[in-house]
């Protein structure tokens, strides 16, 4: 997945409210775990964090503006607070130093799609 998104690029969380309300932010910790998981630091605990509870779909949009190209990754979102996994993971940041409380979110993705300006966006890719 390391070939999909790059570190140089924002990415936009969007979820899903238990109404069926979008809601879409972007998360500057977003970064590639794995070829098969991205991941992020949650310290707002509001909209995203609240709708992750509810049902954990998630899409995040990465896009490079200058070169029109991007990726949609779509996915089932885990939250992990005050537990060992998180504990090791943040141990590794500075997130506690501007954030009194914080939690992991692993998102499993699923499926990935272009979001390039040309005739292939929406094309599924993964």
């Amino acid at each position: 997945m390391s070939k999909y998104a790059r570190h140089d690029q924002f990415p936009f969380l969007a979820t899903i409210s238990p109404d069926g309300s979008p809601q879409i932010g972007p998360k500057g910790s977003l970064h590639v775990l794995d070829d098969s998981h991205l991941i992020y630091y949650e310290h707002t605990f509001r909209h995203a964090y609240e709708n992750l509870l509810t049902n954990g779909l998630v899409a995040v949009a990465v896009v490079d503006r200058v070169a029109e190209k991007g990726f949609r990754f779509e996915g089932k979102a885990h939250i992990h607070e005050n537990d060992d996994y998180a504990s090791e993971i943040l141990a590794k940041t500075k997130i506690y130093d501007r954030f009194p409380r914080a939690a992991v979110v692993i998102i499993d993705v699923e499926r990935i799609y272009k979001l390039d300006n040309t005739l292939d966006a929406g094309m599924r890719l993964a």
